[in-house]
């Protein structure tokens, strides 16, 4: 199981770093960036109402970047006592929000009309948001040294991680109305897939050194958790499967 933890600690890891060295065109006609490490900034707004926001000024050098671009497209990184967040914008009202305090690293991209991209990671932890498509979400929520990844990608997708107390929690919702949630606890492990229009994927991992994955694809319905027993409901050809401490189904 640890060996399963540090392999999805280093591929959220990977998505973090990607997330935050990724570059868009920062001086384009419409768009606000900013950059500190000591103190609060915000620029904007644009002449389309595009704003950045930059707060780094508690207890740094801490690193805060934002950009966006869009008509009233709005990022905001807040970084802390010794952390790193950057947030990215790109799309009407798209809005992207990355807050780490306590030595962490948050890193938000919201691409996409109405999208919006949020994360938190507190206490030396590392928290990854992605959502791309009209009206997508995805929310990264790590603390107590922990992980969590949230990619949701399509109209209407909606991907969701939490993870607490050395858990890593992944969630990826890929497909109109997609929904992906994973939540883990006590050095647990969660991992939910949902791929395919209107699939629904729940993994829920509380217990100490316990791990929970659930998949649903073309609009089935996978749910695990540790607690009570696992629900697959394939449809329309698709898959539906979970692996959990209370017991496997759709294998």
């Amino acid at each position: 199981m640890q060996t399963r933890i540090t392999l999805m600690g280093a591929a959220i890891a990977a998505v973090a770093i990607a997330l935050i060295v990724a570059r868009t065109d920062a001086f384009a006609s419409g768009s606000e960036s900013c950059s500190t490490t000591t103190t609060d900034v915000t620029n904007g707004p644009s002449s389309d109402g595009a704003e950045a926001t930059c707060d780094a000024s508690i207890n740094g050098p801490n690193g805060a970047t934002a950009h966006a671009s869009g008509q009233d497209a709005d990022a905001t990184s807040e970084a802390s006592d010794g952390s790193d967040a950057k947030a990215n914008a790109k799309g009407q009202d798209s809005d992207a929000t990355a807050e780490a305090g306590g030595g962490s690293m948050a890193a938000s991209t919201a691409k996409g009309t109405d999208s919006d991209a949020t994360t938190d990671a507190t206490g030396g932890s590392m928290a990854a948001g992605s959502a791309k498509g009209t009206d997508s979400d995805a929310t990264a929520d790590a603390s107590g040294g922990s992980g969590a990844q949230a990619t949701a990608k399509g109209q209407d997708a909606d991907a969701s991680a939490s993870a607490a107390s050395g858990s890593m929690a992944v969630s990826t919702a890929k497909g109109h109305d997609a929904f992906a949630t994973a939540e883990s606890a006590s050095g647990s492990s969660a991992q939910a897939t949902a791929s395919g229009t209107d699939s629904d994927a729940q993994a829920t991992a509380l217990e100490s050194g316990h791990t929970v994955t659930a998949l649903a694809t073309k609009g089935s319905i996978a749910i695990g958790s540790d607690t009570s027993p696992p629900t697959c409901t394939p449809k329309n050809g698709g898959k539906a499967t979970v692996t959990s401490p209370m017991g496997d189904c759709g294998k």
